[in-house]
């Protein structure tokens, strides 16, 4: 069986379709709204966390059981179906293929989904995310907890410098000498100074290496 393609889906302002209202459909709505889409819930029941969403009006609330062809007047781009019948789930993957939207089956039915969720760490702005192609979701939560126990707040912190430094133009030579400057910065004490708590010291070591690097 192929891999699959690893990609970050941008859904900021999108919509997006969660049929069901249960647990998995609430962690689904949790995830998409940190992405910023907008959502479409499709169920006539719901949690208290998406029943609590609708109301403040975060996410629309269509109460109803799912009927083929819901999707055709709000044509979503990804369509995810957590409801607890695989039936109504088939259906819902089926009409989302029919628009031509992404389709995610949470039962784990995973011939009817256009893509798979991977474990994911978040350290903002780092995300590590990791699958085992459903071969073994338990060594995966293993590896996801200990990497979670690696990737402290200092990388994150090293990476929105870093992401400050490239969007400004880098030390405003030619991409190979900023290349040579991240490098020089990755290879530094930078990381170790902030894992000891030493952010302004780390902070001034970071733009030495730049300055430095502007005068050559």
């Amino acid at each position: 069986m192929a891999s699959g393609y690893p990609v970050m889906l941008h859904l900021h302002d999108r919509q997006v379709a969660v049929v069901g209202g249960g647990r998995v459909a609430a962690r689904k709505v949790r995830q998409l709204r940190k992405a910023g889409a907008r959502i479409l819930l499709v169920s006539p029941d719901a949690t208290d966390e998406l029943q609590e969403l609708a109301g403040a009006g975060d996410i629309l609330w269509r109460r109803e059981s799912y009927q083929r062809d819901s999707f055709q007047s709000d044509m979503p781009v990804l369509v995810i179906a957590a409801t607890d019948d695989p039936r109504v789930n088939q259906v819902v993957a089926q009409d989302a293929h029919r628009i031509r939207a992404l389709c995610n089956v949470a039962d784990g039915s995973s011939e009817r989904s256009d893509f798979s969720n991977m474990a994911q760490i978040d350290q903002p702005p780092l995300t590590i995310a990791l699958s085992s192609q459903g071969k073994s979701p338990a060594l995966l939560q293993l590896m996801k907890a200990r990497l979670a126990d690696e990737l402290t707040g200092d990388w994150a912190t090293l990476a929105s410098w870093l992401g400050d430094l490239r969007a400004s133009g880098g030390n405003g030579s030619a991409q190979p000498q900023r290349q040579r400057v991240y490098a020089r910065v990755l290879a530094s004490d930078v990381l170790a100074l902030l894992g000891r708590g030493q952010t302004e010291q780390a902070r001034q070591h970071f733009e030495r290496i730049v300055q430095e690097a502007k005068a050559e």
